[in-house]
């Protein structure tokens, strides 16, 4: 499909950083730890340098907020969310579950979505109104609608060391109605596998806005839902997320809240 000029930054920025990630693949890498298990790479910095570089050279004037900046700004009417590396733990340990996060908003609506795995070389892309692919081909959610079928990803928050009761609970609630429940370590990888119809839902507490903002638009765009886990509207700066194919989101909504 024909890309907007916003995706084709996206895209071409998305491709930067992954390749700086692959060139720190399976190296000997220095971590340092922003908490107690969440970890920040060379790799981490070097690829936002790598995006960041590519959206100023045609948008100098945009907002960007990244996961690796001191401190989180405040979107404007056209605003840059990125994550250069989502899933550093699974990077750090040679699994190529990883990928770099782009997204356009426009007003605080996602408008463009690029997520880009360099290692398996898939590239998502997505737009307002016009669609969301994989390398190129329409993507699609399951039209699974039988929960007891169903395969469903999640994630846990940094904290869920010091409070792991809620998390258990709803993970509970899920195994023993859902077919099996996966957990691959990149909340955008799991966003982008329900809108290719590979999952039929994800639900994940303590996200930040660079985690969810592209993937959300693409499992849209692919004819599915996504809320916060009591069904609301806030998503992307809230606490909260549930994507689904659209066909068991309710009963999902049931089973974690």
């Amino acid at each position: 499909m024909k890309h907007d000029k916003y995706t084709e930054v996206a895209i071409k920025a998305a491709k930067a950083g992954g390749k700086v990630l692959l060139r720190y693949f399976n190296s000997d890498l220095s971590v340092e730890y922003k908490g107690k298990i969440d970890p920040v790479t060379v790799a981490d910095r070097a690829s936002q340098s790598a995006v960041v570089n590519v959206i100023r050279k045609y948008f100098p004037g945009h907002t960007i907020i990244g996961e690796e900046d001191k401190k989180e700004a405040v979107c404007s009417e056209y605003c840059w969310i990125i994550d250069p590396l989502d899933g550093t733990v699974n990077f750090i340990h040679d699994v190529p579950f990883f990928c770099v996060s782009i997204a356009f908003l426009r007003n605080g609506v996602p408008v463009s979505g690029v997520i880009y795995s360099p290692r398996l070389e898939e590239l998502f892309t997505a737009q307002r109104g016009k669609g969301a692919f994989l390398n190129g081909r329409r993507t699609k959610v399951s039209t699974n609608g039988k929960i007891v079928r169903a395969l469903v990803v999640t994630g846990f928050p940094y904290d869920v060391h010091s409070d792991s009761r809620k998390v258990m609970k709803s993970l509970s609630n899920v195994i023993i109605n859902v077919q099996g429940v996966r957990r691959l370590g990149s909340a955008a990888l799991d966003l982008a596998y329900v809108g290719a119809g590979r999952f039929e839902a994800f639900w994940e507490k303590g996200l930040k806005s660079w985690d969810v903002a592209a993937g959300s638009l693409i499992v849209e765009e692919s004819g599915g839902r996504v809320t916060a886990f009591d069904g609301g509207g806030d998503y992307i700066f809230g606490e909260t997320i549930l994507a689904s194919n659209g066909l068991i989101h309710d009963q999902m909504i049931k089973l974690i809240k």
